[in-house]
């Protein structure tokens, strides 16, 4: 009896065991990759570990690309200083998704670790991303904010579409090489070669010689990590271990505010937070994420939770009928030149009805307290004046109890009058 009970404990034991990891298979595979990480003060160390891709015996064009970099170490150490914000990140999520640890190599190739970098085929962000493909992989390009940019939403963006490449071509090398030239464009080669009867394998096929010097540059760039001794070249050590933290934001924020809160500087914020393009951090219907440094995570968020003041010195105004964009600046104390950076509108491009724009926000409210400001507003069509044959700053100022220099901010120009030029004018 003893004896059954035991087998039938030991038998719900087995059970509840296999349960429980089934269920909690994540968590033991993240703790997997923690233990992991100890083994290794240096990085490069663990990215070593997770090479996969095989050398070519004595390849010349391999050996050659290597030379320029083994000859010339300290740019292959500004790269490395580049990337050392993003590198881990990086490294974890290849290693999480058990795919070659070649591929945190990709961005020294595509970008040199320069999430700001834009290519004049329009690519851009660490892993060069074009438009087309950007928005296909459901990175969002707006004015405000450009996903192509955007270390984490990137990363997590060409790892899919890797990994996509990879089952469709079942060898990485091929993978890389449509991730270069396109998935279209690889196609069609196998293609012809298959017809034909011959080999598909990277080394065999006819690709372009620049999807070949891809290829190399990538093998090259592992051939330096693995024997940087052999080469005589001190990498430079990237710690193993996350460098920035995430905080979600629910509300529009000024970016030099984050700054300030975060106490980092805007070269810090704007590395880590590439891909906002405007003042301010627009949040519409799901909260944005900023990344901050780790060792200020806790600060920002105290500071921000602590911070009562306006968040934003802008609100957003929406564009009346026939208003024009030199009138609106006017009337908020501004700049034409500075609400088109501001809000991403291009010089010649006019503003539309009911187009909803940035404007200074403490202005905005006084002048929305103050009566005398409220009659201007009503007036605003009178205040636009037509340029005559004689006229003159000195003269128009005085007319309109104004001074030359205010008159230049309000039409954001410092140009001389021409007859029949529009200028807006508010009354003294």
């Amino acid at each position: 009896m003893i004896l059954k009970r035991n087998i039938f404990s030991a038998i719900l034991f087995l059970l509840f065991f296999a349960t429980s990891s089934f269920i909690s298979f994540n968590a033991f595979a993240d703790r997997l990759l923690h233990d992991k990480a100890q083994y290794h003060s240096n990085l490069w160390d663990r990215v070593r570990s997770g090479f996969a891709l095989a050398l070519p015996p004595n390849n010349k064009a391999i050996r050659k690309i290597a030379a320029s970099y083994i000859q010339n170490p300290q740019a292959f150490n500004r790269i490395v200083a580049n990337g050392e914000r993003y590198l881990f990140y990086i490294m974890e999520e290849v290693e999480r998704r058990g795919m070659p640890m070649e591929i945190a190599l990709l961005p020294i190739i595509e970008s040199a670790y320069d999430p700001l970098l834009k290519s004049n085929k329009q690519a851009a962000g660490l892993w060069q991303f074009i438009p087309e493909t950007g928005r296909i992989m459901g990175l969002e390009q707006t004015v405000w904010h450009d996903d192509r940019r955007d270390i984490v939403a990137s990363t997590q963006a060409a790892l899919d579409y890797l990994q996509y490449l990879y089952q469709r071509f079942d060898n990485w090398k091929l993978a890389f090489a449509a991730y270069n030239l396109g998935e279209g464009a690889v196609s069609k080669i196998l293609a012809k070669h298959i017809h034909k009867g011959r080999s598909i394998n990277f080394y065999d096929v006819n690709f372009p010689v620049e999807v070949k010097h891809y290829i190399y540059k990538i093998l090259a760039m592992k051939d330096i990590v693995v024997n940087a001794k052999k080469y005589g070249m001190q990498l430079r050590p990237v710690p193993n271990r996350p460098y920035f933290d995430t905080v979600k934001i629910h509300d529009h924020i000024d970016i030099p505010l984050v700054v300030r809160l975060a106490n980092i500087s805007e070269i810090e914020f704007t590395a880590l937070n590439p891909a906002y393009n405007r003042y301010v951090i627009k949040v519409s219907d799901q909260p944005r994420t900023l990344l901050i440094p780790r060792e200020k995570k806790e600060v920002f968020v105290r500071n921000l939770e602590t911070y009562h003041d306006p968040r934003i010195s802008w609100q957003f105004y929406r564009v009346k009928k026939g208003e024009k964009i030199s009138e609106i600046a006017a009337r908020h104390e501004t700049t034409v030149r500075q609400l088109q950076a501001i809000n991403g509108i291009a010089r010649n491009k006019n503003i539309t009805l009911g187009q909803k724009i940035l404007v200074p926000q403490i202005v905005a409210e006084n002048r929305a307290n103050n009566s005398s400001w409220k009659k201007r507003v009503q007036r605003d069509q009178s205040l636009i004046y037509v340029v005559q044959k004689g006229d003159t700053l000195y003269e128009l100022a005085k007319r309109y109890r104004t001074t030359v220099d205010q008159i230049k901010r309000w039409n954001n120009s410092d140009e001389n009058l021409s007859i029949g030029q529009k200028l807006v004018m508010l009354r003294g």
